[in-house]
């Protein structure tokens, strides 16, 4: 990340004309002001206003009647976080920055998500508890039909070879856009479905963590529009094809010493870190809420696809939600991974989330149940564990979590879960591929796009 600037407007040397200020509401899209290079100082202390209704937005854009913050009355203030300011793409002068949005009074505003992600990160520092994440991204690129439908645009093998090569001049404009926005990555492949792609972000920092997943999409969806192409976040752009999962990865430490190695526990664990994964597993279909927010996601999450809705965990297990990657000879730390999540979700919400449920983990510690090996599917046992099928269990789990109701509040608490009603009315009455065509092309959002000339650019 960037240091703030200095009086001069382009005092760090970025060049940058115009920054994207950009929060994501609950319903998962990110939205935007944009304000020139000479203005970010101000819109870091005064902010530009932002009305309250836009977290009653549903997946499809329109606005929730009976959402409690679907009224015109009111505004909010979305301040620039001027640590969080970095290149969108430079070469064409946009810069990018996250925004936290304030009451005009100058009090922070409970319902925002990004300022809940701050505080749990700030609740963990204060007993010496820090969390560290990354998120995994997983998109189709593809065009429009005239059928509607989604023609893959990239033809090759599962972790194809011959699918790199096909697209290999995607594949450098994307990781080049990458590093010109300054967004560091660990690897990048193509995946299982049909001109599929994954890539997966370097850890860090919660919030910075979550800033991170936001800009990737960013630059994904902008370089695969500069080459004629859609990229669909969707958790399942067709619906007999596999989905796009974003799991999200995580380490736990306290006073900077690991809790998910160096233990006598199971594949290493310590005792406390074996209680913090107790304590995701036993709210983890409250916390998919969260992690899978929208009708669709749960048409992707079935047995036997490596999607792992059962509530079981388990060692280099991908069909557990819970996966356990011990540390190993490539000297990363061990870390778990959250499978049932997909790029629907609000990184901001899911990372204050998951930070709530850690921060309460440990007093007393928990038990933490055996391991599952092989396919919970095959498990009689296991089987029996199956994690919530829609978002309707889904949003009863959440509500009926203490640990998250305590966390977030009643404005944030209760502003979501209407907005979980919204999805639900919203989907009502329609058929799984009814479901796969509203969103196919998500993040864009409002049906499908119209088809994107190839720019020299």
């Amino acid at each position: 990340m960037r240091a703030p600037l200095e009086d001069s407007d382009t005092a760090d040397g970025s060049g940058l004309r115009r920054v994207a200020l950009t929060w994501v509401n609950h319903a998962g899209a990110t939205l935007v002001k944009v304000v020139p290079m000479h203005a970010f100082r101000r819109s870091v202390t005064e902010g530009v206003g932002f009305s309250p209704v836009s977290d009653a937005f549903r997946t499809d854009g329109a606005i929730a009647s009976g959402h409690r913050l679907a009224v015109p009355d009111g505004d909010l203030r979305l301040r620039a976080d001027p640590a969080s300011l970095a290149p969108l793409e430079p070469a064409t002068g946009w810069g990018w920055a996250a925004g936290d949005r304030w009451q005009r009074d100058d009090v922070p505003y409970a319902a925002d998500q990004r300022l809940f992600c701050r505080a749990q990160s700030q609740r963990l520092a204060a007993a010496g508890l820090s969390l560290s994440a990354g998120f995994e991204l997983e998109w189709m690129l593809a065009e429009p039909g005239a059928d509607g439908s989604c023609r893959p645009t990239v033809a090759g093998g599962p972790y194809g070879g011959d699918r790199l090569v096909n697209g290999l001049d995607y594949a450098s404009a994307l990781l080049d856009a990458l590093e010109d926005a300054d967004l560091p990555w660990l690897q990048f492949h193509p995946e299982y479905g049909a001109s599929q792609f994954e890539l997966s972000l370097a850890p860090a920092a919660a919030l910075e963590a979550a800033d991170r997943l936001v800009r990737a999409r960013l630059v994904i969806q902008r370089v695969s529009e500069r080459i004629g192409a859609h990229c669909s976040f969707s958790p399942k752009p067709c619906l007999d094809g596999v989905g796009n999962g974003g799991h999200l990865h995580f380490s736990v430490q306290r006073n900077g010493t690991p809790l998910l190695e160096g233990g006598g526990g199971e594949a290493g664990l310590t005792a406390e870190g074996a209680s913090i994964l107790a304590a995701v597993l036993d709210e983890l279909p409250g916390l998919m809420a969260l992690t899978a927010p929208s009708a669709v996601s749960y048409l992707r999450l079935v047995p036997g696809t490596w999607a792992a809705p059962f509530q079981v965990w388990g060692v280099e297990n991908r069909e557990a939600a819970l996966r356990l990657i011990p540390a190993a000879a490539d000297h990363a730390p061990a870390h778990a991974e959250i499978k049932v999540v997909d790029l629907m979700a609000n990184p901001y919400l899911v990372l204050g989330a998951l930070q709530a449920v850690v921060g309460g983990a440990l007093q007393p510690l928990r038990q933490l149940p055996a391991p599952v090996h092989g396919d919970p599917e095959r498990d009689p046992n296991a089987r029996q564990l199956r994690l919530p099928r829609s978002l309707e269990e889904s949003s009863a789990a959440f509500a009926a979590s203490t640990v998250l109701v305590q966390a977030m509040g009643e404005s944030l608490h209760g502003s979501l879960l209407d907005s979980m009603a919204a999805e639900l009315q919203r989907s009502a009455g329609r058929t799984p591929a009814q479901l796969v065509q509203g969103l196919r092309w998500w993040p864009l959002v409002g049906g499908a796009p119209a088809p994107v000339r190839q720019s020299g650019g």
